[in-house]
């Protein structure tokens, strides 16, 4: 079994780097894609099993914008280009492993399936919802974004054109590919068949990219959408991260030492976010203890 770890990372190269060797192992290689706006590239570890991604397929991240879903193509893309793998593992730097390493490959070897994270949509509750919103309708680029100015206008478009569980025929956009949408976190693991599935599909359905490039969040539901027009779509279980996310916020809360016992004991193999500027304990703790032998 060969694993692709796929990293989008932004700030902290210390950070990421500490996240690199406590993954180091033979049939895991690491694959970093650094932010276009980043200048960290030149301090981040390199070796046989740990590729940086050339500037040409840097990508200029944006909160809530199709960028996201770019860097993860192009990482996909990329590493299927030096050597096939079994899994492609879409993770942040601002992760870390809160299992073993070879609990990880182990892990791997015995769930030969995509692990993704759904949310409730209309194709689980029947119902439209907000999260339907974010693809029913056009999504000018100027409104995309997390800066106060741009949610403010966002929201008003949305409540323009019916509101977040309703939306207007007049405003309701004519899907031009014929798949239903899915949504759900946006770190997800798949497999090398469903991988190259879903990029024949994509090189034979372009609109599909220019379709999302005018979403909400884009990176919350493409890859969802995909598998689950896929073969594979039965072949699935729950995405491999702890991650809490309070409620009403749009980012995971910085994990802290308190939450160390409740990170071990849980069922995810990796979790976010961390911060080694302002919680370097836990990262410290969690490093000793997935890199300690079991003898």
């Amino acid at each position: 079994m060969k694993l692709a770890i796929l990293l989008q990372c932004h700030k902290n190269p210390k950070q990421i780097n500490m996240l690199i060797q406590t993954l180091k192992h033979p049939d895991i290689d690491i694959y970093v894609h650094v932010d276009q706006k980043s200048n960290i590239k030149d301090d981040i570890m390199k070796n046989k099993q740990v590729f940086i991604l050339p500037d040409e397929l840097r990508v200029d991240v944006q909160w809530g914008k199709f960028s996201q879903v770019e860097a993860s193509l192009n990482l996909m893309e990329y590493a299927s280009r030096k050597k096939a793998y079994d899994f492609y593992w879409i993770c942040s730097g601002q992760d870390f492993p809160i299992k073993k390493v070879d609990e990880i490959v182990r892990f791997f070897e015995t769930h030969p399936q995509n692990c993704f994270r759904f949310w409730e949509s209309k194709n689980f509750q029947g119902i439209e919802n907000n999260l339907d919103k974010r693809n029913t309708i056009y999504y000018p680029l100027w409104i995309l974004g997390n800066q106060m100015p741009r949610r403010i206008l966002k929201r008003l478009w949305i409540e323009l054109t019916g509101g977040y569980y309703k939306t207007f025929k007049l405003f309701r956009r004519r899907y031009s590919y014929k798949l239903q949408s899915y949504f759900g976190s946006s770190w997800f693991a798949v497999t090398q068949e469903t991988w190259l599935w879903m990029k024949t599909y994509l090189e034979n359905h372009p609109q599909m990219i220019q379709y999302y490039k005018n979403c909400n969040c884009p990176d919350e539901s493409f890859f969802h959408t995909l598998v689950m027009a896929s073969p594979y779509a039965h072949q699935m279980t729950d995405y491999l991260h702890y991650i809490d996310f309070p409620k009403g916020s749009n980012s995971p809360r910085i994990l802290q030492s308190e939450d160390y016992g409740d990170m071990i004991a849980s069922k995810y193999l990796m979790a976010r976010k961390f911060d080694l500027n302002s919680q370097p304990d836990v990262i410290k703790k969690l490093a000793a203890y997935c890199t300690c032998s079991d003898d």
